[in-house]
């Protein structure tokens, strides 16, 4: 479709030095003449002047000043049809459609002859899908201009829209009288067929083409593809053969076969086929992503499609090596795969190649942490956050591994800018807060610390492990322990045997000078699996050594610092016996 400034150009050069028109002028339509006040010469040189000056005006942009003077023109001579399509210019412009086109029929009724009102006005029909006028306007062009091609394509146009599409198909062939047979009337033509399903005539019309130019493969390509997708594969065959006698080294070749095959339920010749679409670097990449995504759901549940998906995306990534697309795709499928390692390194190609995608980036760090691949992590964490300075993840992660480092002050900062950023995802806020809970717990900012835990609450009453760190929390300050007894109580309730909440009940207990409920608690611990965790073992030599029982409180301590546990404190209670 054409753009207005065709019609601003046609202008510029018909109009831009025409005089003031004539004082009286025949209404054509109504036949009628319009009678205005004579102008002097003086006026009409003057009023030419403020028309050049209102064109000017429009020109370098100033749209309003132009309005002004162009109105000041018709003002003073209501018939200067010029004027009236200068003000339907201006008009349009400002994207004031419907009063462009009121001044653009007053131009055509002052001067039915000039083609360019009409051209404009059928663009302006066009564009507010008035194609009903638009139909009228285009028809009555061509009945003068019968030979312009663009006034015909117009006109098609406007019979398309309005669904009146074996009119179109005749404008079309009266186009191709003139042009003879054109790969883009034809395409025209075979999608209106289509459209009115008529297979036959489709077929008929992309036939024309292979006849009109038989040296040229990619019109019998077409028809293959047009015989394998309607379910008539069998007349495909003698199209793809000439396609071969050209061209038998053409990889698009493959990719008629592939269908081709596919239709008649040969997998194994339509995969074979497949490869050699896949090998193929000259191919394109997006068709082959389509394609291959088809086994994406199907991988994990079918040996044979997983087989050969993993076939495919090494010769995708062999044909396109230096394409962040395919690796990306591959990361993919390994993902799904369950390979993840390989993803990883897949995911590093991509970045490598092109580090402007965030999404990439997310999947790439996720998986670090999946892997617990912690340094690199925090690493490409840092130069993820760089590169994305108002996406949460990068911060996020960031933060948490900063907790698992002990390095509690980047960890709050992190999170802190994490916590900024995250929009419309609860789950993560929330491990936003529990992550800066226990950091500022350790970096002694108590008050944070309980904000943080009291905000989780509101929330999460129910969750367990908030009731249980924030309990643990409390007792290590020993601060309000009664309180803290409650929420370790209650997370017990909720999850009942698990030893990490009965340790922190049983600590509890054993801050408030309750030592037997505070051993037995302990001994549920390690009953239900604390004999794993180095800090139940380090607590419950505490409580024998509170009991007097010295070696056995020994004994429990070497076994907790045996599991890795080296804190200070429990060095020293070793290395002292007490």
């Amino acid at each position: 479709m054409k753009k207005i400034g065709i019609c601003i150009v046609c202008f510029l050069f018909c109009y831009c030095v025409l005089e003031a028109q004539n004082t009286s002028k025949r209404n054509r339509k109504k036949n009628i003449v319009v009678e205005t006040e004579q102008l002097s010469d003086n006026d009409k040189m003057k009023n030419s002047g403020v028309f050049i000056d209102a064109v000017k005006e429009r020109l370098i942009g100033n749209l309003n000043e132009s309005e002004r003077l162009i109105r000041e023109v018709i003002a003073l001579e209501p018939n200067h049809d010029a004027a009236h399509f200068e003000y339907a210019i201006v008009l349009a412009s400002m994207q004031r459609i419907p009063e462009a086109i009121i001044q653009l029929n007053i131009a055509i009724e002052l001067d039915n002859k000039n083609i360019w009102y009409k051209v404009m006005l059928g663009d302006l029909y066009n564009m507010t899908q008035n194609f009903s006028e638009s139909e009228k306007l285009w028809k009555s062009i061509i009945e003068k201009y019968p030979d312009n091609l663009e006034y015909l394509y117009n006109y098609a146009l406007s019979l398309i829209f309005q669904d009146k599409l074996k009119e179109a198909i005749k404008v079309y062939d009266k186009m191709e009288i003139q042009t003879g047979i054109n790969e883009e009337i034809v395409s025209a033509k075979h999608s209106i067929w289509v459209h009115l399903k008529d297979k036959k005539n489709a077929a008929k019309e992309l036939h024309r083409l292979t006849e009109a130019f038989p040296y040229e493969i990619k019109y019998y390509l077409q028809m293959a593809d047009f015989y394998n997708t309607n379910a008539m594969s069998d007349k495909a065959i003698p199209y793809i053969e000439k396609a071969k006698e050209i061209d038998p080294n053409n990889p698009e070749i493959n990719i008629i076969l592939y269908n081709y095959y596919i239709s008649n339920k040969k997998s194994k010749e339509a995969f074979e086929a497949l490869q050699k679409v896949f090998a193929s670097s000259s191919l394109d990449l997006e068709e082959k992503v389509k394609i291959i995504m088809r086994y994406f759901p199907l991988i994990n549940n079918n040996k044979l499609y997983n087989k050969e998906a993993f076939i495919l995306l090494d010769s995708l990534i062999k044909a396109h090596s230096d394409s962040p697309m395919a690796w990306s795709v591959y990361a993919d499928f390994l993902t799904k795969d369950n390979q993840l390692e390989e993803a990883a390194k897949a995911y590093e190609q991509v970045i490598l190649l092109d580090k402007s995608k965030y999404l990439v980036w997310e999947q790439y760090l996720s998986l670090l942490l999946d892997l617990e691949q912690w340094q690199k992590a925090y690493e490409k964490s840092t130069v993820a956050l760089e590169l994305f300075p108002t996406q949460s993840l990068p911060y996020y992660i960031h933060g948490l591994i900063a907790v698992q480092k002990k390095d509690w002050k980047n960890a709050i900062s992190s999170l802190e800018e994490s916590q900024k950023y995250i929009h419309d995802n609860e789950a993560m806020l929330m491990q936003t807060y529990l992550y800066l809970a226990e950091a500022y717990h350790h970096n002694t900012e108590y008050k944070k610390s309980d904000d943080c835990f009291e905000k989780l609450l509101m929330k999460n009453p129910n969750n367990a492990l908030i009731l249980n760190n924030y309990s643990y929390f409390l007792s290590l300050r020993g601060e309000r322990l009664d309180y803290a007894l409650i929420l370790a109580e209650k997370a017990n309730k909720l999850s009942p045997n698990t030893a990490l909440y009965e340790d922190t009940y049983a600590w509890v207990l054993f801050k408030k000078g309750q030592i037997e409920k505070a051993q037995l608690w302990l001994e549920k611990a390690l009953d239900n699996g604390g004999e794993n965790d180095a800090e139940i073992l380090e607590h419950y030599g505490d409580v024998l050594f509170h009991k007097g029982d010295k070696i056995k409180a020994l004994e429990y301590w070497n076994k907790a610092k045996n599991l890795g546990l080296e804190n200070p404190e429990l060095i020293k209670k070793i290395e002292t016996e007490k």
